[in-house]
């Protein structure tokens, strides 16, 4: 499952409770730092979209659900909405598009869809040679058992092997169980940082940039549906102004051009999971490695 954790940052400026809010937001935190969390920039835009917001929608609370939880316990809390009623989400959870309202805007640029690998660095002059899809299907890619990413793999027929916990799939890796460990452009070098003393031959792959569209959205309780519309207002308005993209490339610009991606090939996979109500054909939405590098513009 690829969910957000929205974590990290000190509690903001909020309403006390003794203030009537128009919207109570419940957003599912924790303290712990999970490999795959991309909370704190979450939290950074939450905290715009509401406040850019209070004018027409009125005064909010956080409520902050701090208890650590499973993917699946988390699910359900965001969907009964009494103690949870907002989680950031990769699209297209069957659960989540069931029984929430998606907020119809890629938060995350649609960065989640592009993939820059972990490899065992004896692997790279092998991995160099590899240009095409049919190339990569002569691979393994590995993944956690229950991320959405692992049947858009098995759709484009690219062999992966899976594991239960996250942990795991770094020996997994090295011991050549798999090839490639596609990770979010956010999330590799955290990790390699994370688990190179452990593991010395860990490395980013150098050669390969993989692509589906996929992106991480907010999911909202049906019990907040004021909320929801609210969400939705703030996001438009701040990619109206310039302010989504100068937060998006205040977070992620520097580490974004660290990855050389425009010298990167290219493989382009399909995804038909992708929800009908992600706007794909609104470009000025979402990431584009032709755009690097990306600079950082001071937020409206």
């Amino acid at each position: 499952m690829r969910r957000r954790l929205l974590i990290g940052l000190p509690m903001l400026a909020f309403p006390t409770r003794w203030t009537l809010a128009d919207d109570v937001v419940r957003p599912l935190r924790t303290q712990e730092l999970l490999p795959n969390a991309g909370g704190v920039y979450e939290l950074a835009l939450l905290h715009e979209v509401l406040e850019r917001t209070r004018p027409e929608y009125g005064a909010y609370e956080e409520q902050p659900f701090t208890e650590p939880v499973s993917d699946a316990r988390a699910y359900q809390l965001v969907i009964e909405g009494r103690l949870v009623n907002l989680l950031a989400a990769g699209v297209g959870q069957p659960p989540l598009e069931r029984e929430m309202i998606p907020v119809p805007f890629p938060i995350d640029k649609g960065l989640l869809g592009w993939r820059v690998s972990l490899v065992d660095r004896r692997s790279q002059d092998r991995l160099s040679r590899l240009n095409s899809i049919e190339e990569l299907r002569q691979f393994r890619v590995g993944q956690g058992s229950d991320w959405a990413d692992v049947r858009i793999y098995e759709y484009n027929r690219i062999p992966v092997e899976t594991a239960s916990e996250f942990e795991l799939l770094f020996p997994m890796l090295l011991h050549g169980r798999f090839d490639l460990f596609p990770r979010g452009l956010f999330e590799v070098h955290r990790e390699l940082a994370a688990y190179g003393k452990r593991y010395p031959d860990l490395a980013i792959e150098q050669h390969l940039l993989l692509h589906y569209p996929f992106c991480d959205a907010y999911y909202v309780s049906r019990s907040a549906p004021h909320l929801a519309a609210r969400l939705n207002a703030g996001l438009e308005r701040m990619a109206a102004d310039g302010s989504f993209d100068a937060l998006f490339n205040k977070y992620f610009g520097k580490l974004l051009a660290d990855l050389n991606l425009r010298q990167r090939v290219v493989i382009d996979l399909q995804n038909p999971f992708l929800p009908a109500w992600v706007p794909l054909g609104r470009k000025d939405l979402w990431f584009d490695p032709t755009r690097l590098p990306y600079t950082v513009a001071p937020i409206p």
